[in-house]
């Protein structure tokens, strides 16, 4: 089994391409890998989200199955986030585990003509050369990304009068007093 380092543009950029491996030489009892990025190898391509040391790690293996590819593994890293109520930088170590199942353009093509099952919704197509791995590893990664990200669970947040760190100190702001027609709503969500 191939391995293959190669750059490439992405989006103007220049990226490197890491993992990729080749499915030419993959049986149906597969191969496991696994790499240890380092730093400038992987870009999330997510300006709100960056890696951090220790880099993410990937390992798994790759299999052939009745013409289609599996890749099943586990990759570790730790993100830098901005919590979402202040915008200070908040580290976050993530583990997913992750599974795919690849297949070709013209396999997948010969067997949905005409329609497709549940399981074929998650099926991934490819080229029939290559599978990223740099590709999954950064998609995992941003889903592995909780969906609210706080500095601590109390963040006060910044005023949204005069833009001051409500955590750092109290700000001289009037908060604005709620509409009388909507007293009743804010009893119920505050479970009163």
């Amino acid at each position: 089994m191939a391995f293959c380092s190669r750059s490439a543009k992405f989006d103007g950029r220049d990226s490197v391409v890491v993992m990729q491996i080749e499915v030419a030489s993959l049986t149906e009892s597969g191969k496991a890998f696994d790499h240890q990025y380092q730093p400038g190898e992987l870009s999330l391509e997510d300006e709100r989200v960056h890696l951090l040391d220790p880099q993410p790690y990937v390992r798994g293996r790759i299999r052939s199955d009745r013409g289609r590819v599996k890749v099943t593994g586990r990759i570790t890293g730790t993100l830098q986030l901005e919590c979402d109520r202040c915008l200070k930088s908040v580290e976050s170590a993530v583990v997913a585990k992750f599974g795919r199942e690849y297949a070709t353009v013209a396999e997948y093509a010969a067997q949905h003509a005409v329609e497709l099952s549940e399981e074929d919704l998650n099926l991934l197509v490819f080229d029939g050369a290559v599978i990223d791995v740099d590709s999954l590893v950064r998609e995992e990664l941003l889903l592995a990304a909780p969906d609210q990200v706080l500095c601590q669970q109390d963040c006060q947040g910044i005023c949204p009068t005069c833009g001051s760190d409500r955590n750092a100190a109290a700000c001289a702001c009037e908060t604005a007093e709620v509409d009388p027609r909507w007293a009743g709503l804010k009893e119920l969500v505050n479970g009163k």
